[in-house]
């Protein structure tokens, strides 16, 4: 008779049947596997908001890259260019949407429509709703953007240094995105600190002022007592006879001349369908008449100084007969300062011929759009200084018209030039305003249409018009 196990005794194990789960095993299991599943989908959900944050800032970074990019190439050829792209000046400016137009940084992204080669912002060029997916992915962006120079005005290099902040904005599962850019950038706007008269050795040109004078021997002191004049009038009488003697009998000025005629001959034998040869030559008489111009223009620049002195302090400038007695010789001299602003006058215009011509369509295409606009900026130059010679009345008119031209080649194409282009066209309309804009212009028409026809009167007074 099988007795019931009492104490430790433990029952048989039936062979063939296995021990049954417990209902304290079956919770325990079962929590055990609540916790493990609870931790993994944190961590998953975890690891994908990490995941999108980490790609959406990302393209934070690509969209701020874009807007650098075009504030660099901007400010390349603009000095004014935080200017025309409307970059706040203060650090709480206004955001900006990055996509369907709101903005001028992605306006003209891609060219989708015909006409093929030019972006019309209204039509195609901006991102919207059908460039999927990348519209859905980065609609949320939006960014702010703001900058000014270290120097609000004045002479000093910090001037010529922009300060700005980028910011973008975006929402994200884990609070509000958001990636910050500081970008320190050049654009020159301060003048450049450069000596717009010609470099002369004015110790040996005044030693050599009294045989000028047909005084040999004897000193300026001596020769202004005689002559009952100062010294200082008599120093700056000899310096623009010498300087102008000098430079038209300069190794420079007559193998300059003969340079330029010579190229201009070497031009007309390149065959037209030789685009390399075309383009150097065209570039070598271009530079050569530039150069030429430039250093006429030094010349004048010096010498207007010294007739200020012999128009204003000196007796022997009222009474052309008393300057008659110091020799013909004298008043010829005066008569080359005519011609030398003449050579600088026309040679600038030369230059700028041949400038353009290098944009002829053929050429362009050969050379690229990197040295054309290059080529571009050079003629704009140009033509500014054309503007403002006073024996070229018509200067701001090319000017304009140059623009216009400019302007309509560019748009669609060139975002930057065609608003540089625009920025120009309206300081044009505010004389003083434009040039303040640009320090050196500013110089130079001080001495063009400052100094420049009160000299030329004086000329004639001494000399009559007969040079």
């Amino acid at each position: 008779m099988m007795g019931i196990p009492t104490g430790n005794s433990r029952a048989k194990r039936i062979p063939g049947r296995g021990r049954a789960v417990t209902l304290v095993e079956i919770l325990v299991a079962v929590g055990l596997c609540a916790l493990i599943g609870t931790t993994l989908l944190t961590f998953i959900r975890s690891g994908r908001k990490e995941v999108t944050f980490t790609s959406e800032h990302l393209q934070a970074v690509i969209l701020s890259q874009k807007v650098s990019e075009d504030l660099i190439e901007e400010l390349m050829i603009n000095p004014y260019g935080i200017e025309t792209l409307g970059v706040d000046t203060s650090s709480s400016g206004g955001w900006q949407d990055v996509t369907d137009g709101r903005s001028v940084f992605f306006s003209m992204v891609e060219d989708r429509r015909p006409p093929w080669g030019v972006i019309d912002p209204n039509v195609d060029g901006t991102l919207d709703p059908s460039m999927k997916p990348l519209y859905e992915s980065i609609r949320r962006f939006r960014f702010r953007l703001a900058g000014e120079r270290l120097a609000a005005s004045g002479d000093s290099e910090l001037r010529n240094l922009v300060n700005c902040g980028l910011t973008f904005q975006w929402p994200a599962q884990t609070g509000q995105g958001e990636a910050q850019t500081s970008l320190l950038l050049f654009s020159p706007a301060a003048p450049r600190k450069i000596n717009l008269a010609y470099t002369v050795d004015e110790a040996a040109i005044d030693a050599q002022i009294p045989a000028a004078l047909g005084r040999a021997g004897a000193s300026l002191a001596q020769i202004a007592a005689d002559l009952g004049e100062n010294v200082e009038t008599l120093r700056a009488l000899g310096r623009i006879a010498l300087v102008l003697r000098g430079f038209v009998s300069s190794d420079y000025f007559r193998t300059q001349e003969e340079k330029i005629r010579q190229l201009r001959t070497e031009l007309s034998r390149v065959p037209s369908i030789d685009l390399a040869r075309q383009y150097e030559k065209r570039l070598e008489v271009a530079k050569a008449w530039y150069d030429l111009a430039k250093t006429c223009f030094q010349v004048v620049a010096y010498l207007v100084p010294q007739f200020d002195v012999l128009r204003q302090q000196g007796r022997l400038a009222a009474n052309p007969q008393s300057m008659a007695q110091l020799g013909g010789a004298i008043l010829q001299d005066f008569g080359m300062f005519r011609i030398i602003y003449e050579y600088f006058v026309g040679s600038l215009i030369q230059a700028r011929y041949y400038y353009y011509s290098l944009l002829q369509r053929d050429l362009a295409r050969y050379k690229g759009g990197k040295v054309q606009l290059q080529t571009i900026l050079k003629l704009i130059d140009l033509y500014r200084i054309g503007a403002v010679l006073p024996t070229r009345p018509q200067g701001k008119d090319e000017f304009r018209a140059f623009l216009r031209r400019i302007k309509d080649s560019a748009v669609g194409r060139n975002p930057s030039l065609t608003r540089l282009v625009e920025y120009e066209t309206h300081l044009l309309e505010t004389p003083d305003r434009w040039l303040r804009a640009y320090p050196n212009l500013e110089r130079i028409h001080g001495l063009t249409q400052g100094k420049i026809p009160e000299t030329m009167a004086f000329i004639n007074a001494q000399v009559g018009s007969a040079f």
